[in-house]
Order: C-alpha cells, then sequence, then structure tokens
C-alpha cells in the first residue's frame, strides 16, 4: 500500500514539473535582486524541496519568495500560513457567507448602505442606460462579477463608446459585466500611484458583539496600472492594526523590497493611514449586516474629502499582507483566535445552521 502511494507521488511529481518549472522561469524574471548567494536554477531546486517537504502547506512560488523561505528552518516555515492553509482552517466557518462577498452584484446589494459608487450590472440594463451611465461618469470600471486578483478589470472611457454604442455593449453584456464609477484615491493615498484606486485591507473577526481586526495592510498599484492588487503587479505593506500606522516597506508578488514607492518616490515605512478609527468602525459596522459574516477581508477605499468607501469583502482572505511585508508568521496566532471565536470546525455545523436561518431572515 505504501509502495502503491509512493508511485503515485513520484508519478504526480514528474507530472507536474515540467509546468512547476514553466512558472517559475516566468515568475524569476520580476525578482530583482535574486537572493544572496542563490542563483535561480538554485532557487528552483530549494522550492521543489520546501513543496516536497511541506506537502499540507502547498507553497506557491509567491509564498516562497515573499516569506523568504529560501532561507528558513524547516520550524520556521512552519509558522507560515500558506493561502491554501488558510482557506482550510476558514472553510468550516465561513461557507454561508460566501455567496455574499463573493459576487460582487449580491456584494454590492447586500452592503448598499456602504457603498455611494454608481454601477450598473449589464445583462440587467439597456445600451442606452449604459451610454448615459459611461457618458455621466467620463470614465468606469468593468469586472466580471465572479472575478478575484483584479482579474478580467479594464477602464473603459467614455471616448470609447463611438457614435454607435449598441455593438460595444452587446460584446460587454454578452461577458456577464459589471460596471461601476471609476473612483480616484484622496490625494493623501494617490500621492503613492495616482493611477490606481489604492485601497487598506483589513482582515476582521466578527461574532455578535464581538469584534476584532485580525490585521491590515495598504495595497498601492504600480507601473501606472489602474489595480492596486498584488498579482496585478501592485505592492503592499503592513499596518499596525492598534495605530493605523504603516510598519513596513512595500513588498510586490516577487518579493522585491522598496522602502520608497519606484514611481513617485513616497515612503511607506512610517506613515499614517488616514481616517483609521473610522475605517475601522466602518468595517465594525460591516460585520454586522448579516450574522453568517465571521472571518472577512474588507477593501476600503478612501474618497477624495475622506469619504469612505467598502470595495470588496473577501470570503477567505489571504494572508500574506499580514505576514510577509514584516516577515512574521501568523499560523497559531490565526488559528488559535479561530477556536477562541467560534470553537472547534466539528462543533461548529449546529450554529452554523442556525446562524444561516438568521441570515435567511435578515435577508
Amino acid at each position: 500500500m505504501s509502495m502503491k502511494l509512493f508511485d503515485n507521488m513520484l508519478v504526480q511529481s514528474i507530472r507536474v514539473y515540467p509546468r512547476l518549472r514553466r512558472r517559475f522561469r516566468t515568475y524569476i524574471r520580476g525578482v530583482d535582486p535574486l537572493p544572496e548567494g542563490f542563483t535561480a536554477r538554485q532557487l528552483f531546486f530549494d522550492y521543489l524541496k520546501v513543496r516536497r517537504e511541506n506537502p499540507e502547506k502547498r507553497v506557491s512560488l509567491s509564498e516562497y519568495m515573499i516569506f523568504a523561505f529560501y532561507r528558513l528552518s524547516p520550524a520556521q516555515r512552519r509558522e507560515y500560513l500558506t493561502d491554501t492553509e488558510a482557506t482550510l482552517l476558514m472553510r468550516p466557518y465561513n461557507a454561508a457567507e460566501e455567496p455574499y462577498c463573493k459576487d460582487k452584484v449580491l456584494f454590492l446589494k447586500t452592503f448598499a448602505p456602504f457603498v455611494s459608487r454608481d454601477w450598473l450590472y449589464l445583462p440587467e440594463t439597456t445600451a442606452e442606460e449604459f451610454a448615459a451611465f459611461v457618458r455621466k461618469h467620463g470614465s468606469v470600471a468593468l469586472k466580471p462579477p465572479l472575478s478575484s486578483w483584479g482579474i478580467g478589470f479594464r477602464k473603459l472611457d467614455a471616448g470609447e463608446l463611438g457614435e454607435d454604442p449598441e455593438p460595444l455593449f452587446r460584446q460587454l453584456a454578452g461577458e456577464g459585466l459589471l460596471a461601476e464609477e471609476f473612483l480616484r484615491s484622496d490625494p493623501r493615498l494617490a500621492v503613492y500611484h495616482p493611477d490606481s484606486l489604492n485601497t487598506v485591507r483589513v482582515i476582521t473577526f466578527s461574532r455578535g458583539e464581538r469584534f476584532t481586526v485580525f490585521g491590515a495592510g495598504l495595497r498601492v498599484g504600480n507601473h501606472g496600472l489602474h489595480v492596486d492588487n498584488a498579482h496585478g503587479g501592485g505592492i503592499f505593506c503592513e499596518i499596525d492594526p492598534a495605530t493605523g500606522r504603516i510598519f513596513t516597506d512595500g513588498l510586490d508578488e516577487c518579493g522585491n523590497v522598496y522602502p520608497v514607492h519606484p514611481m513617485t518616490g513616497m515612503p511607506f515605512k512610517g506613515q499614517e493611514i488616514p481616517c483609521w478609527p473610522e475605517i475601522v468602525e466602518l468595517c465594525r459596522r460591516a460585520s454586522r449586516t448579516l450574522p453568517c459574516l465571521h472571518v472577512v477581508g474588507w477593501d476600503v477605499a478612501i474618497l477624495p474629502g475622506g469619504r469612505l468607501e467598502l470595495i470588496e469583502a473577501n470570503h477567505n482572505p489571504g494572508m500574506n499582507i499580514v505576514q510577509a511585508p514584516a516577515k512574521h508568521g501568523v499560523y497559531r496566532k490565526f488559528a488559535s483566535l479561530l477556536l477562541d471565536f467560534y470553537g472547534p470546525p466539528e462543533l461548529w455545523a449546529q450554529e452554523a445552521r442556525e446562524e444561516a436561518g438568521k441570515t435567511e431572515e435578515t435577508v
């Protein structure tokens, strides 16, 4: 039996090796400079070793680099929480909240009190309404309703409508896109990267009246792109939840460190996030929208004039933003807080069913 299992693992490793190597070759081009003492080839084989020795973690290339696993001991690596591990830990507690966070249209309807921007779901509108919407705002953001990581995001300017907007509308509506008013950051955050809406990620735990901020970070765009997500080339840094002050340098998905933004020269470490108490209070109130909201990663924008806008809610928020910039793993802290707030997963089923019933009554 064990020999058969070994054979299966060996076959799987042989099959996945070419894909990993191709991915690594593309990824490593963005790492500048390489970690001291390593060649690209040495990093790749060390990455394979880390994956093999930690199969339960499913360490991604990005996690390997941004957590600096290449210089950590096995015990130190276990302190970090990978996206796969975080998802598995949260799944028993967050299943009921997933639809309200994952579907952007349902999110906008559910969290309407915290959303002031105009939006249109194109399959449910007309070409005339769409054209009027774009011309009213000058520019709009187009998003697939079920996308994440900034995938599929596109900015559309009114000039692209042409004389007859019908063909463009049919194409976009056929793709099932959501159109939102294109937002710009308050100058105090736009100073990092004016071309993107720079947002604050706040990871919260809530249950009834109990609420805490687990961690937070700032996400800003780069390279003149309109998205701030790290997967889209953005830079992130960690915020001290107690003070609202950034206490790390910036970091990108390839593990490159930025004491200042490479395009604007704006420093990260030591800067205060504007409106921090108000941001925390907004997340607290949003967490009470539905009883099924437990662990949520809120994306909050600060608009001109200090107006706060809830951009997204993430039901399985990644923990990279609260680990990688400061190089401190949160596995034990996160797992302990889950048990403290919600109890063991095996005892959660009954309480989850009861809360689901309350959610249906609320909605």
